[in-house]
C-alpha cells in the first residue's frame, strides 16, 4: 500500500439524522491530529515482584484539527452546534483505505485572528463509545 499523504485525511460530519446521515466535509481544513487510545487497568500486586502489571482497559479515539475561519461553510455551522447546543456530533475520520465513524463530543473550538494572516479554528473531538473502522 503506498504512502499517505495529509491532505487525504479528513473529517466528516452528519449533517442529517443519525437514520439518514449527510456526511458533510468541514470545509478549510489543515492539519490534524488523530489519537486511538488505550488505558492501563493496573492489576500489580505483591506476588509481582515489584513489576508493574496491567490489563488493557478502555479505548478512545480523539481527533484535534484546524481549519480556516469559514462562518457559512455547512460543516462548521454543524460542529459549531456541538457547542452552541450541547449536541454531540456524529462524525467519520476519512483516510484513504478507512474510514472511522463515531459520536464525538467537541471539548474545545478556540479561535485566532491574527492581523497578519486568516482567521482559523481549532477543534477537539473526544469520542464517546464505539467508533466504527470500515
Amino acid at each position: 500500500m503506498p504512502k499517505v499523504r495529509g491532505l487525504d485525511v479528513y473529517l466528516k460530519v452528519n449533517t442529517g439524522t443519525l437514520g439518514s446521515p449527510v456526511w458533510t466535509k468541514v470545509g478549510g481544513q489543515r492539519g490534524a491530529t488523530i489519537t486511538p487510545s488505550l488505558t492501563d487497568i493496573d492489576v500489580t500486586d505483591k506476588d509481582n515482584e515489584g513489576w508493574l502489571d496491567n490489563l488493557a482497559g478502555l479505548r478512545s479515539f480523539d481527533v484535534e484539527f484546524d481549519a480556516f475561519l469559514i462562518e457559512d461553510d455547512a460543516g462548521f455551522l454543524e460542529v459549531k452546534k456541538g457547542f452552541w447546543e450541547r449536541k454531540d456530533l456524529h462524525c467519520q475520520v476519512i483516510t484513504p483505505a478507512k474510514t472511522y465513524t463515531g459520536l464525538f463530543r467537541l471539548t474545545e473550538m478556540p479561535m485566532e485572528a491574527p492581523h497578519d494572516d486568516a482567521a482559523s479554528v481549532s477543534f477537539t473531538l473526544k469520542s464517546i463509545g464505539v467508533i466504527v473502522e470500515t
